[in-house]
């Protein structure tokens, strides 16, 4: 497109200006303010009024001469460029440097230039490459940021070497938690500036000599560990912290962090969701052993005083302990109130210690993932994460692969026996299913479940399933002849309506005939000869249920009525409690949840409630109130445990005779007269507490 006349116009005069500028460049002046204008050497001038360029005021300008009237002023005067005056003056300006910092973004040495001829600014701060205007000076930035510190943006292998190599003693010093085993920026410094030549100042120059230095030596760049640690320190034992935790087939990854500030403080462990209720929470009580004589001595601390004072110096004694105990062996809690019991010649329990107390750094921490490695819960409380996973847990089962093992529509033990356990490959771990056979109502399925007790429980179910149906005939018939149903209907209308209680009934009186004693089942043989048995056994069991269901019902109905009025003030502690025992004895389900040992107790615990009741009434408050004093931290740490369990799946023998054990210490504090059916005391019960895990 051809230029038009005004642009040829300026362009000439442009060519014209820069030319004479050649020889005027001792009067160009900046824009000061109104009409002034900065000159060089600190001189100030204005345009002369006269002038065409006086009103349209440009920002920079040339003068043919200065004239000194009442001020100075500059007279022939045309509108220059900053960048005309410095070109043609380069011989004259003066270039300053300062402010050289390094770029990571272009790999290069960057500092701020200013320029400016006779002391007249032409461009106050432009940003400029250093490194050919200071070689010496760039290297050194370029070595310290890009290698020493690592800011440098290259696909080198010395760099990803040199790198992970940092990052393992970032780890160390996470898990010793200690913060000076990083050898100094400026040892690393060294380590560069004796390999890297001179005049190597940005990335690119580094690169092309890098390339040509790593045909002859490819590791010349490698940094070796003792090079990355500080002088003098030594690496932390990969023992005494391991990176993961082995467990029966798991490899569970563990993170380390020294941060007092953040909840993942200390160690974490990487729990998959499928693999939670199948961890022991005794493994975790340990930590890494180089974490164990500090959480033994913490512990010792916690303990009350008159204990505590028997272990000092506290130190020693817990160099001394975690030196005697075997790592890793049952709950270290246990262990240790062992082990200090007999140091000092007295009995110590492990509920002595604050386990809550303790720092958190010396208290596992567990991050539950799923299959695709998010998180989906956090925290120190493993039966807590348990408790409030525990559906999660079961989804995740539920949602496993069909196997083998899985079979549906079930009615009769036709596929063999059932396996204690299985292994899982899933995700790159080897889980453990539990196969369980599982009641459908019509019919039976085998499923993989998560925990061993919940498979016990489930099998039960499923074996009176596969019971019931075949006999569906007989048990039909004892159905529609239970004697005194409707009576029994009535007294536990206050509980449930009447084909809950039929349908309870019949899966007692079939569960006690096919397991009247107490053992499970999971072989074809053992349900074939269970079953024969049970048929025998199932009219006589039968009789027995009926006839206790009715007396128990009948005792029930007396109590829950008379417990229901309004009691003076002074009584309602003691009735709230015996309300509270009446609702834990007669519930729905009760008569096929109840243990066939115990269901038989259930009519004299009923009794004894209505002694107690009676002596209450008789001018009996104050023994009432003390014996309550003795039962009610007893029954109160039994909900809580049960509780506990129960919502993590988790059946234990002990916590069981502990429920009904307490129905007998009951007895013998409130209605002796009635005796109890085993010795019992607060003492006895304390001791059978110690022996039932506490998560």
């Amino acid at each position: 497109m051809p230029r038009l006349p005004d642009e040829i116009s300026l362009a000439k005069s442009e060519a014209i200006h820069r030319a004479l500028l050649t020889g005027l460049l001792a009067n160009v002046g900046a824009k000061a303010e109104a009409h002034e204008f900065n000159g060089t050497r600190g001189a100030k001038f204005n345009i002369f009024p006269g002038s065409s360029l006086f009103k349209r005021n440009p920002q920079w300008v040339m003068a043919a001469e200065l004239v000194e009237t009442t001020k100075l002023y500059a007279r022939t005067v045309a509108p220059v460029r900053p960048e005309w005056v410095e070109r043609l003056g380069a011989h004259l300006v003066k270039r300053t440097y300062s402010e050289p910092q390094w770029q990571p973004e272009t790999a290069h040495v960057m500092a701020t230039e200013k320029v400016s001829l006779h002391s007249l600014v032409l461009v106050a701060a432009r940003r400029v490459h250093y490194g050919p205007i200071d070689p010496r000076t760039s290297r050194e930035i370029f070595i310290q940021h890009a290698l020493a510190m690592g800011e440098f943006r290259t696909v080198a292998p010395f760099f990803r070497h040199n790198q992970l190599l940092q990052t393992e003693v970032d780890r160390m010093e996470a898990k010793a938690r200690r913060k000076d085993l990083m050898s100094d920026v400026t040892d690393r410094y060294k380590f560069f500036d004796a390999r890297v030549p001179e005049g190597i100042y940005n990335g690119p120059l580094f690169e092309r000599w890098r390339r040509e230095a790593e045909k002859t030596d490819p590791k010349g760049l490698f940094m070796s560990l003792r090079d990355v640690l500080a002088p003098g320190a030594e690496p932390v034992p990969a023992a005494l912290y391991p990176d993961e935790i082995a467990l029966d087939g798991l490899k569970l990854q563990v993170d380390y962090r020294f941060d007092t500030g953040s909840p993942a403080d200390g160690m974490t462990v990487n729990i998959p969701i499928a693999a939670l209720s199948q961890i022991p929470a005794e493994r975790f009580e340990w930590l890494a052993p180089g974490y164990l004589p500090d959480k033994i001595e913490e512990l010792i601390r916690s303990l009350p005083k008159d204990l505590r004072k028997s272990f000092i110096p506290i130190g020693d004694a817990a160099r001394e302990a975690a030196a005697t105990l075997t790592y890793g062996a049952g709950s270290l809690y246990d262990g240790l109130a062992l082990f200090l019991g007999k140091r000092a010649g007295v009995k110590i329990l492990p509920d002595a210690f604050n386990i809550e107390g303790l720092p958190p750094y010396l208290r596992m921490n567990f991050r539950i993932i799923d299959a695709a490695g998010k998180q989906i819960g956090m925290g120190r409380d493993l039966a807590q994460i348990r408790a409030d996973l525990q559906v999660e847990v079961r989804s995740s089962f539920a949602n496993l692969p069909r196997s083998e093992h899985d079979r549906d529509n079930l009615v009769r033990w036709d596929f063999g026996d059932l396996p204690e356990r299985v292994p899982v490959h899933r995700h790159g771990m080897t889980l453990w299913g539990y196969p369980a056979l599982i009641d459908r109502g019509a019919s039976a399925s085998i499923r993989l479940l998560e925990s061993p007790e919940a498979a016990r429980e489930a099998t039960r179910g499923g074996a009176r399933r596969l019971f019931m149906l075949q006999l569906q005939k007989e048990i039909d018939q004892l159905a529609r002849r239970i004697p005194n149903i409707e009576q029994m209907c009535l007294n536990y209308a206050t509980v449930g309506n009447c084909d809950e209680l039929k349908r309870d009934l019949m899966n007692a009186i079939v569960g006690r005939a096919l397991f009247h004693d107490g053992e499970d089942v999971r072989t074809q043989a053992e349900f074939i000869r269970r079953a024969t048995d049970g048929w025998r056994r199932l009219s006589i069991t039968a009789n027995e249920l009926t006839g206790l269901a009715g007396q128990i019902l009948s005792e029930y109905q007396a109590l829950h009525r008379e417990l229901s009025r309004v009691y003076p003030p002074l009584m309602q502690p003691a009735a709230r409690d015996m309300r509270d025992q009446l609702a834990h004895l007669v519930y729905r389900g009760f008569l096929s949840h109840t243990p066939h040992e115990w269901i038989a107790h259930v009519p004299r615990y009923l009794k004894a409630l209505s002694v107690r009741l009676r002596k209450l009434n008789n001018a009996g408050l104050s023994r009432d109130t003390l014996a309550l004093d003795e039962v009610a931290p007893l029954w109160e740490d039994y909900k809580l445990r049960a509780t506990a369990f129960r919502r993590l799946g988790k059946y234990d023998a002990n916590l069981v005779q502990f429920r009904w054990m307490m129905e007998e210490l009951r007895v013998s504090l409130f209605a002796q007269e009635l005796k109890t059916a085993v010795p019992v005391s607060v003492q006895r019960l304390e001791k059978l507490w110690e022996q039932i895990p506490s998560r």
